[in-house]
């Protein structure tokens, strides 16, 4: 059974104490149904300000759902709106037309529109589009996505740059198989000191032993990166802890 943390059921924000030196462990644990079940944890830890912020869109375009994590509270809500209208935009231009989405175009396009808005051209972000068939990730630094698949292996779908001169750009797309498990983004305040190994095993048992009547593949989520944070803090870790497990084997592969 995974255990930690005095995780509440409510859906919206729920603080959740993990440990004595750290702020405040935001969950956004939604009950409504989504393409993948996911949880979401951020932690100040022991710095003095909240640097990163994550951010998620589900239920709200067909067959996909996106997760990111920026830097910054304004970066992430500019990614939220844009990315929000740009994937709909996409998603029903080609359904339209019969054709694969150009997501190279909508990441260039949305981070393009952020580098003139924000007038920042080392804007860091890592998102994660969750599609039924595939799952697209862009990295520009600051945060690490890996897909974890049957068996341990982990996949990193970016990785964190540090460049003195900028920030490279990164895209892949993942085709979506039956062997894929679970998804975990999170910054380098859980990278620096949680091992992939470690991060898989703890995740496979929350999500996957078997939970006790009236659980749900989203607060198993939830659980996960609750106790994945709480790993990080209990290591060492003084930098800001931002967390997003996604589920991958509570939605469809076609």
């Amino acid at each position: 059974m995974c255990k930690g943390g005095d995780v509440g059921s409510t859906s919206g924000a729920t603080k959740v104490p993990v440990d004595s030196q750290m702020a405040d462990v935001t969950i956004n644990d939604l009950d409504r149904k989504t393409n993948a079940g996911h949880g979401v944890v951020s932690v100040m830890g022991r710095q003095r300000a909240m640097t990163t912020a994550v951010s998620t869109v589900v239920n709200e375009i067909p067959s996909y759902d996106i997760f990111g994590i920026f830097d910054g509270l304004r970066l992430a809500k500019f990614f939220e709106e844009r990315l929000r209208r740009l994937v709909k935009e996409e998603v029903a231009s080609c359904h339209s037309r019969g054709v694969a989405a150009d997501w190279n175009k909508v990441m260039s396009s949305c981070f393009s529109e952020a580098v003139g808005t924000m007038r920042s051209a080392a804007a860091k972000a890592v998102v994660t589009i969750i599609g039924k068939e595939e799952v697209i990730s862009l990295c520009r630094g600051g945060a690490r996505a890996v897909l974890y698949s049957n068996g341990g292996i982990a996949l990193p779908l970016c990785h964190i740059h540090i460049h003195q001169s900028g920030v490279d750009q990164q895209l892949k797309i993942h085709k979506r198989t039956m062997i894929d498990d679970f998804i975990v983004l999170a910054c380098e305040g859980l990278w620096n000191v949680v091992s992939d190994d470690d991060t898989y095993q703890l995740v496979k048992r929350c999500l996957y032993d078997k939970s006790p009547a009236g659980g749900t593949r989203e607060s198993s989520s939830t659980k996960a990166a609750v106790i994945l944070a709480e790993l990080a803090i209990a290591r060492g870790s003084k930098e800001n802890i931002n967390v997003i497990v996604i589920d991958l084997k509570s939605s469809t592969v076609y």
